[in-house]
């Protein structure tokens, strides 16, 4: 990813704002507690809300510095409406944020296609 301006879609969860490359996502469905984003790669997200599908916003490389803060693979970073955000990768997302594959899944599907 680099800063010609990508399709994210943002999420809220543990506290914080994250993205994923659209294009990643396969379904949102809703559930009794939040949302669970399903993703192209092995695991699926656990979202508290959705915000929303944004467009041009640019990621950057996390660099070599975050590493000291941050164990987790990540595509990048990013700031949408003065809010900075990790942007997640799809292939490996922070564990924290991986659906608890034990909970049972009670929402219906909604497409990630506008």
């Amino acid at each position: 990813m680099s800063g010609g301006g990508e399709r994210l879609l943002l999420l809220r969860s543990a506290g914080g704002l994250w993205g994923v490359a659209q294009e990643a996502v396969r379904a949102v469905a809703r559930r009794e507690r939040g949302y669970r984003v399903r993703l192209a790669g092995e695991h699926d997200l656990h979202a508290d809300d959705v915000v929303g599908v944004v467009e041009g916003v640019a990621v950057r490389p996390a660099g070599g510095a975050i590493s000291r803060y941050w164990s987790e693979a990540a595509a990048g970073l990013a700031v949408h409406a003065a809010t900075p955000l990790v942007v997640v990768d799809p292939e490996r997302p922070p564990r924290f944020l991986r659906v608890d594959e034990t909970e049972s899944d009670d929402g219906d599907d909604r497409q990630a296609d506008d």
